[in-house]
């Protein structure tokens, strides 16, 4: 176009206006019908078909050789990944000030994958579901980490770095191997600098391995962002349930027990995760218990009216006691109090934030003239010590409690001493001695520094997180508790802690709202919970989760039984020769009848099938997620089943139990011989070291045979190539 002979510029378009936002996705946002407009319907088949779509419509397949696709490699590559960028901030911003991170979907072909079989799914109830054909990796790399999003792998020979799309060193002439390649893709996913990574099943169900906010090295998002994004996204494609093993830690302490105390439910449970399996067989009703009875013992049992010495505990609980306005009267008010603070001081509120929490939220019970007459005590003795002279609060509260009663009023008017003036022109002054972590008090003339007299006082962030740490070891920690009196209630607090320590793995449900009619379901369509059942199965077998179909109104029992096939064909690859043929739960029922008719809407369905043209044993590897192993675990704590604790076997019935059940501490190791204490009464079989059995010392669960080479899981791999246990299994996560 031309306008007085003048060619118009065409404006210059913005590559982050066109991004879906971040912080809204899928819900909106801004961005174009390609990248941004998700759109609020979604998908409404189940996952397996979502995450397709998603892929298919809004994301782009990286071409190979990829920088998780082995070139070499004849067949089609079986990790292929897909990318998706979002921006972060607003999309008004200009380029330069507008961030950019991108989701990686690695789409794993576990047929040809050396890792077949999923860690997590083992250890948390999942071992007996059958493998997948397909797991999905939901990768965000980190945005702080300048080696992290690089597509660069090392020479195997003399360690240069090189593209993953080159498979020859330009140093030493080396030709990478097709199977050095995908090590080298594998080093990618299991990178512990990803913001965020997460695995789902083509089942739908998946674990969420890893999360890393702002202390893991990340520039724009924090872990809420991130958290926030997942759970969005899962919804988005029907995600069905997602497990995750919180061992996070936070300013050194493990975050889940102490978030448990301040929130009664782990980080996670922020966003709906929930207790999901217990280590050592325990439950959601035990874990409960532990949580109020840790939270819940009282602050005055560290305070004995006798004359007994003071300590840095007493000393820092006052502190706290004497700086809140809020009655503090448990554990769980005191670390509430700390850790909002942190916070608080973190975001670096300013004095008026802080001086509009000072209003007491509590009732006062006594009269203004009680609190007149127990001030003035209090101010008769900072007199008498002298005016500027300071005096603890431990020291003013012991001077004045004969005179003051009860305690409770003191303590209140003891939190309320801070700016009130005399008649003779002096002001109750306070501080905070860093030394002994305890709070002072003295007279000064009102003229000098009026306001920082009237100052409510805060401690810094040092301050704080110092006493976090200290009153985490003293109350929390089981094993650095301090002993205080009843004893029965400190071993209380100690079990319970051991037992908030020793619940790791948490559940989320997204599929719960599904399970019923909604109105947000597509009214068109007949959603059928399938379940399949082998006719003539084997005496180990196990039906796998339900699949859920989606069907025409006019659809037919034949059009049911040929939509189960589909899904589970697709879904698993034990499945792969499976034929449904009928209906187990209903009687004179046709293939040209109606589902609507006989099976009404929304409901669950049992189907038998065989397995035509194919024989079942080949596939047996397939099976189970826990693999060919057929452990049997038989533990004095009630452990039926592995649960990623340590364990060890009987060398005379094979029968696995926690090694801490048995008496071995973690940094001991595990005994040459070992027998269980049903054989050794059986055998009668005197003193400690009694007899072995043939299998060369008790045997240990690793990640091999008899080698302790993990502290935290305990089951043997396969050790076929074709069937190397999940290597995912070693990530951890990152609060």
């Amino acid at each position: 176009m031309v306008v007085n002979g003048r060619p118009l510029k065409r404006a210059k378009r913005r590559v982050t206006a066109d991004l879906c936002d971040f912080f809204t996705f899928p819900g909106g946002g801004g961005g174009t019908d390609k990248g941004g407009a998700v759109a609020a319907e979604g998908f409404e088949g189940p996952f397996r078909w979502s995450v397709g779509e998603f892929l298919s419509r809004h994301a782009r397949l990286l071409p190979p050789p990829s920088i998780l696709s082995p070139p070499a490699a004849a067949a089609p590559p079986h990790l292929l990944t897909w990318r998706m960028a979002f921006r972060v901030g607003d999309a008004a911003a200009a380029d330069a000030d507008a961030a950019v991170v991108e989701l990686s979907v690695v789409e794993e072909d576990v047929l040809r994958s050396k890792s077949i079989y999923c860690d997590q799914c083992r250890v948390v109830g999942w071992s007996c579901h059958p493998v997948c054909g397909k797991r999905y990796h939901f990768i965000i790399q980190n945005d702080g980490n300048p080696l992290s999003g690089c597509r660069q792998t090392c020479c195997s020979r003399c360690g240069t770095l090189l593209p993953l799309s080159e498979s020859r060193c330009p140093l030493c002439k080396y030709e990478s191997t097709a199977d050095e390649l995908e090590d080298g893709a594998y080093i990618q996913l299991e990178d512990s600098s990803h913001l965020l990574h997460a695995v789902v099943h083509g089942n739908g169900y998946g674990h969420l391995l890893r999360v890393n906010g702002r202390e893991g090295g990340s520039r724009y998002l924090t872990g809420r962002d991130i958290m926030g994004f997942w759970d969005r996204l899962c919804k988005l494609l029907h995600v069905r349930k997602v497990t995750v093993m919180d061992i996070s830690k936070k300013y050194g302490m493990e975050y889940r027990l102490l978030h448990a105390v301040t929130r009664g439910h782990p980080w996670y449970g922020e966003w709906g995760y929930q207790f999901g399996t217990g280590s050592y067989a325990l439950t959601c009703a035990s874990y409960r218990e532990a949580v109020e009875t840790l939270s819940n013992v009282p602050l005055s049992l560290f305070f004995s009216h006798t004359r007994s010495p003071q300590t840095k505990l007493h000393d820092t609980i006052s502190l706290y006691l004497s700086l809140s306005c809020r009655q503090l009267a448990t554990v769980r008010d005191l670390f509430c109090y700390i850790t909002d603070r942190l916070h608080d001081v973190h975001k670096q509120s300013r004095l008026a934030t802080s001086e509009k929490d000072t209003s007491s939220m509590i009732l006062c019970a006594w009269t203004k003239e009680d609190t007149e007459l127990a001030e003035c005590a209090m101010v008769k003795v900072l007199r008498a010590v002298g005016v500027s002279r300071w005096v603890a609060r431990r020291a003013l509260r012991g001077a004045t409690s004969k005179a003051v009663e009860p305690l409770e009023l003191l303590d209140y008017c003891l939190n309320g001493l801070a700016g009130k003036t005399t008649d003779d022109g002096l002001v109750v002054a306070i501080r905070c001695n860093d030394k002994t972590s305890t709070v002072e008090y003295r007279l000064e003339p009102a003229t000098n520094k009026p306001e920082a007299s009237r100052t409510f006082f805060t401690p810094s962030a040092e301050h704080l997180l110092r006493d976090l740490k200290f009153l985490y070891d003293a109350l929390l920690n089981p094993a650095t508790m301090q002993p205080y009196n009843p004893e029965t209630t400190r071993a209380y607090s100690v079990s319970a802690a051991s037992k908030l320590l020793d619940c790791k793995q948490f559940i989320k449900h997204f599929d719960e709202p599904l399970a019923s009619s909604s109105p947000t379901l597509n009214p068109f369509k007949l959603r059928v919970w399938c379940h399949a059942e082998l006719i003539d199965h084997p005496k180990d077998y196990t039906a796998p989760p339900p699949e859920l179909l989606l069907l025409s109104p006019d659809a037919t029992v034949a059009d049911l039984k040929l939509q189960a096939t589909k899904a589970f064909q697709e879904t698993y690859l034990v499945f792969q020769r499976f034929q449904a043929e009928q209906l187990l739960d209903c009687d004179n029922v046709s293939d040209n009848d109606l589902v609507k008719l006989k099976l009404g809407r929304n409901i669950a369905v049992r189907i038998g099938g065989r397995y035509v043209g194919g024989d079942y044993r080949r596939l047996g590897q397939f099976r189970m997620e826990r693999g060919l192993d057929n452990w049997t675990v038989d533990c004095t704590c009630g452990a039926k089943d592995d649960d990623g604790e340590r364990m060890l076997a009987c060398d005379t019935c094979g029968v696995w139990q926690h090694t801490r059940c048995a008496g071995i501490n973690d940094a001991e190791e595990v005994p040459a011989k070992f027998i269980c204490r049903k054989c050794a009464g059986a055998r009668k079989v005197k003193g400690r070291n009694g007899g072995g059995g043939s299998g060369g010392g008790g045997k240990f669960k690793g990640r091999s045979g008899g080698r302790l080479l993990n502290m935290k899981r305990c089951k043997d791999e396969i050790e076929s190539a074709s069937s190397v246990a999940g290597r995912f299994g070693r990530l951890t996560t990152v609060g």
